[in-house]
Parts: C-alpha cells; structure tokens; sequence
C-alpha cells in the first residue's frame, strides 16, 4: 500500500496537495513542538509562512520519499499526541507499519517520541513483550476485573521499564498486586489506583518504601495510605497529588498532611477528600496557629471534601500565592467556623479579583455556591464552595454562614442567581428569615435571578411580603428582579415591589433565562 494512503490525516492533505491553496497547519502543533521544528516542516513540504498562515508554494511536487529521514522524524513528533501517554502509545505502532523505512527511523529515535508499549484491557502481555522492542511500558487498565490479573502482573514483573501504572475500577483482589509492587520502581511517572472493591492499606514499603525520583502524577481514590506523608519525602518532581475518597483507615492529620506537601516544591495541582465525616482532627489535640506557614511556590489548583476543622487546620499551616482555582466542598456541620479559609483565599491574589457573579446551586443532596469573574455565562470558576447536606434549610443555612465570612468577595457581586435543581423545595418548617440571612451579606447586587419551575419556591415567599424599611436593607443594590415563570401580563402587587418603587432604588421585573 502507498504510505501516502497509510498516512495520518495532516501528513496526507499536507504532502500530496500539489494545489497552491492556503492551509493554516500551525494549529496543529503540539506544545511539546518547538516553533522553529514547525517552521522547518513546513518549509520542507513547499510551504512558505506569511504571518500566522502557511501558503503552499509552486513548484515541485513534495513526496514523503523524498524527505530525509530527520524530518520524517519531525513530522512523526509532530502528529503524535503530546502529552497523552496512552493515546501515544496508541498511535505510534500504525506508523511502523506503514513501511521499512518508517519504522527504522522510529524505532531508532524511542526517547525522541517517547515511544512506550502499550499494556491494556484485553492485551496479551506476554505475548506483545515476546514481539516487540524492550521499550518503556505504559499499564493502562479501565475496569481491573481478576481476568486481568496475568496480565498486569506480566507488566509488573518488568519493573525497570514500567513508566505508567493507571488501574481504575479494581474489583480483583489486590494481595498480589500489592505484593509485587512492594519493590522499588525506578522509572515510573505516573501513578493512579482506583478502587471498586474492598482496597488493603498500602504497606510503608509500597514500591520499595519511597516514591520514584521521576514521578510526577499521582492519584488514588479510596486507596488507605497512611504513611503516605514519609512515602512522598522525596518527590521533588511530583506535579500533581490527587488523593480522593479517603479511607478512615488511610485517615493523614492535617500536620502531617502540611508538612508532606511543603517538601514538594514542584506541585501544581493538589486534591485532598475523605470519604466520611468520621476523618476529621481530634478537637483535644487541635494547636493554634503556627507564626509561620510552609509556602507551596508553584500550586496554582486545590480542591478539597472534608469537614470544615480539618480544612482550617491545614490552611493554617500554608500559602499558595499562585493559586487561582480553589473549589471546597464540605460535610454537614451545624456551625461554619471557617477563619483561615478567608485568610488563605486573601494570600492569593488570583483568588481575590472582583468576581462579578455568584450562583448558589440548590440540588437534592447538596448545595454549592460558585463565584464567576465575569457574568453568568462566564464557565470559568475560580472559587467554590460545596455543602452535603439534604435538608433546604441545612444548606441554606450553611450557605448564609459562608458568606458572613466572605465579605471581602460578595462587595463586587452585582449578580446574583438561585437555581432550583431539585423539583418541589417547600417546607413548612423553614422560616424565611434564613432566606433573608442569606441575602443579606449582597450588598451590591444589582440582578437577581431565579431559576425554577415552582414560582413559589426558594426565595420568593421571603422576598415578596417584604415592606417597609426591611425591604430596602436586603439586596439594597437591587436593580432588577429575574423569575423564570414570570409573565408580562400578570401583575406583581408584592409589598416587596410597591415598597422598592417608592423609594431611590426601585425593582423592575424580568424573566429569568438559563445560564451554564
């Protein structure tokens, strides 16, 4: 077969156009390209640049054959996806068997495009390890079932070669697994167990005792790690930590959790979730703030799902001044006493921008409350914060306690929107007032915009018999009203309008559209 007809699509349209015709093919560079390579390929294959575009010039007819072999190899890293192991490891294979030729040039540049072989759901491993080349080993598996377990232990036996470990969903059981594992693993990258099963606590000599020099992802969800702060002492390279669901056996106090991540220098993104409410700080052995905190230089993500004592017992020990993403999500409490949390917020000075927008989300099981940049179409947030709880009252009140301690990031919301996502939310029990408490703290919202299909539900029973002066304290700001069952042709003889009309800062109405 040609190798032009084997090719991936860009190399095709790109090498077997002999029209002159304008191709932006910039875009499709990966970040691991440099601009000088892309300049290079394009030049080789009869094409000039002109500004940010690539104009195919007249003239001979480029062939792939007539290429020498270092561009070839450019153009292989340039369509290989970067940055993507598995889809790599997935693609490079097509192209040695394209031809001889192709396939001496890759196999003879394997650190150039990081060639890896791909161990997966359904693959022979012993088999595929027979066949090819000893390269880097990737193990990539979706849903571990005990019909895997040859397979991956095939993979793991080849320890000096495993660059990638992702086994997700794992429901065999994992004493082997764990057994073999307990060796070191000198050139693993990346690391990422999930259970789906019952998961044993990791022993403290889990892959020889200390994480590999060379990782830089890791990820578990609902594995017990207890010693994993000691694991993690020598993970200068570690870019990414997410460690979700916790175990209360796998339970880390949020000492030793400041302490692990202020070792590592280099991390980007940091994830920390408990899987109950039962993981939470001994309130007799709870220490007062240090004077000094342990400053993480490069995390710019956090997220967190846990009870509020342990969350304010670990920002107090830590800044992220390149912080801009921070989502919270916590467990039921009673009360919110939640000093450090605005503190470390404050010493970040991405997090603390004017946010323009505010939406509280109502859902059968939890609330959360987003905080949007620039309006209610904007899908980047970088702040929220989430409460579990059932009851509408609860979380209202949850709300309302987080957003008396967040002053300093409600004076510029100047919109506001409720969304109703749980159907019927009326209860008899529920005073208005706590709707009030939650208004109240939005002195500068002009908008406020309601979503549901109960025209009587969330906070339009408090909101309509206000009169007086009580209605020109709450949301003094406000400027229009915004209901998604409103009609122009009905009339809204609410207190709340008739007294907001007769003073400086009447309330129009308006039908309320869905935003993102």
């Amino acid at each position: 077969m040609n190798p032009v007809q084997r090719t991936p699509k860009l190399i095709s349209h790109v090498l077997s156009s002999s029209q002159p015709r304008s191709t932006d093919i910039s875009h499709h560079s990966p970040s691991s390209t440099s601009p000088s390579k892309v300049y290079k390929i394009g030049k080789r294959m009869g094409y000039s640049k002109e500004g940010s575009r690539w104009i195919r010039r007249r003239g001979p007819h480029v062939t792939i054959s007539s290429l020498p072999d270092e561009v070839l190899l450019d153009i292989f890293e340039f369509c290989l996806p970067p940055d993507f192991e598995v889809l790599r490891a997935k693609t490079w294979p097509k192209l040695v068997h394209v031809c001889q030729r192709w396939r001496y040039i890759i196999f003879a540049s394997p650190l150039c495009l990081d060639l890896r072989l791909l161990c997966t759901d359904w693959t022979p491993v012993r088999e595929m390890l027979d066949i090819w080349p000893p390269l880097p080993i990737q193990i990539d598996y979706s849903f571990v079932s005990p019909r895997d377990e040859d397979n991956i232990m095939a993979a793991l036996e080849h320890r000096n070669r495993v660059r990638g470990i992702s086994l997700s969903h794992i429901t065999m059981p994992l004493e082997n697994l764990v057994a073999v594992m307990e060796e070191p693993f000198p050139e693993l990258e990346s690391l990422s167990l999930h259970k789906g099963g019952t998961m044993p606590v990791l022993p403290n000599t889990f892959l020889g005792g200390s994480a590999p020099p060379r990782l830089g992802y890791l990820s578990f969800i609902g594995i017990p790690f207890p010693t994993l702060p000691q694991f993690l002492l020598s993970s200068n390279d570690l870019l990414y930590l997410s460690l979700y669901r916790i175990p209360h056996s796998g339970y880390i106090s949020p000492e030793a959790m400041a302490m692990c991540i202020s070792a590592l220098t280099s991390l980007r993104y940091l994830s920390i979730g408990f899987e109950s409410p039962a993981s939470h700080p001994d309130p007799t052995n709870r220490r007062p703030p240090p004077l000094t905190r342990a400053v993480l230089p490069t995390l710019t993500g956090f997220g967190f799902r846990g009870v509020s004592e342990y969350v304010e017992d670990l920002m107090a020990q830590i800044d992220a001044p390149l912080l801009h993403h921070l989502e919270i999500s916590f467990f039921n409490r009673l009360v919110f006493d939640i000093q450090q949390v605005p503190r470390f917020i404050g010493h970040a000075p991405a997090l603390t921008m004017p946010y323009n927008s505010a939406i509280i989300g109502i859902y059968d099981n939890h609330v959360k409350m987003t905080f949007r940049e620039k309006s209610w179409s904007s899908i980047h947030e970088s702040l929220s914060f989430e409460i579990l709880c059932r009851a509408v009252d609860w979380q209202v009140s949850s709300v309302a306690q987080i957003c008396n301690q967040l002053s300093f990031i409600l004076s510029s919301i100047d919109q506001l929107g409720i969304d109703n996502r749980r159907g019927s939310i009326r209860q008899v029990d529920m005073d208005d007032t706590q709707w009030l408490e939650l208004l109240q703290p939005f002195t500068a919202v002009q908008t406020l915009r309601i979503l549901s299909d109960d025209i009587e539900s969330l906070v339009v029973p408090a909101l309509r018999g206000l009169s007086g002066e009580l209605a020109t304290q709450v949301l003094p700001a406000l400027e229009e009203l915004q209901l998604s069952g409103y009609q122009a042709s009905q009339r809204y003889n609410w207190p709340f309008i008739i007294a907001r009309q007769h003073s400086d800062h009447p309330v129009v109405l308006g039908k309320s559209e869905q935003y993102q």
